[in-house]
């Protein structure tokens, strides 16, 4: 191999990574130029939860997201959300659920005014169940049974995406749609009403919910 042959080989290797550096820093630079610093959001929609086994209707629930770019397209925030459900079962009150988590959020930049996102994250669920009446039926004999309030706490995961619409800045429009599933819930003594079996539920008790979301907010 020739001394020419050589440097001319390093050279094509310059250009090439000259290119792809000044490539990978222009798209940084039109991510960090389209990105939002801060995105501020109210949203509402629906909530289908399961837990332990346990159908609940599905029920309005509302959520607060505050996220925080600390790198281009990633942001990190928390969120709150609450919702009120009914187990499917006959005599049964509404429960009142309340979420508290941090999460993920990935904004894809692209040209326009509508941008795509996917959101991962994890949070504390609390749970607070009234005094119930309840119609549980064991071996074809039905009767009422009175269940005294309780609280369950349980971890929520959440995994989803959505749409970013920004139609005049600083307003935004988002559409999410999260599945969350749940695990770590014990109510021994609901859940025991619920089934008619006096033993001890099994200690693993996993749910899942599955959310859609319209919100408004501001992005800044």
């Amino acid at each position: 191999m020739t001394r020419t042959t050589t440097v001319v080989r390093w050279t094509t290797v310059v250009r090439w990574g000259t290119s792809l550096s000044l490539a990978a820093a222009g798209f940084m630079a039109t991510s960090r130029a389209g990105a939002s610093a801060v995105d501020l959001t109210a949203s509402a929609g629906f909530v289908k939860r399961s837990l332990a086994n346990t159908n609940y209707d599905t029920s309005f629930t509302w959520q607060l997201n505050g996220d925080l770019t600390f790198f281009p397209m990633l942001m990190l925030g928390p969120y709150v959300a609450f919702a009120s459900s009914t187990p499917d079962i006959s005599g049964a009150s509404s429960i009142s659920f309340r979420t508290i988590g941090a999460r993920v959020k990935l904004k894809i930049p692209i040209p326009g005014q509508l941008q795509p996102f996917g959101v991962a994250g994890a949070g504390w669920a609390h749970g607070d169940f009234p005094d119930q009446r309840l119609q549980v039926c064991v071996n074809g004999v039905c009767g009422q049974r009175v269940v005294p309030s309780a609280t369950a706490n349980f971890a929520e995961f959440l995994v989803g995406g959505g749409l970013f619409w920004t139609p005049a800045a600083p307003l935004a429009i988002t559409l999410e749609f999260n599945w969350r599933p749940t695990t770590g819930y014990t109510n021994d003594v609901y859940e025991q009403a619920q089934t008619g079996d006096t033993s001890t539920p099994s200690p693993s008790r996993n749910g899942v919910a599955w959310v859609g979301l319209l919100g408004a907010g501001l992005t800044f």
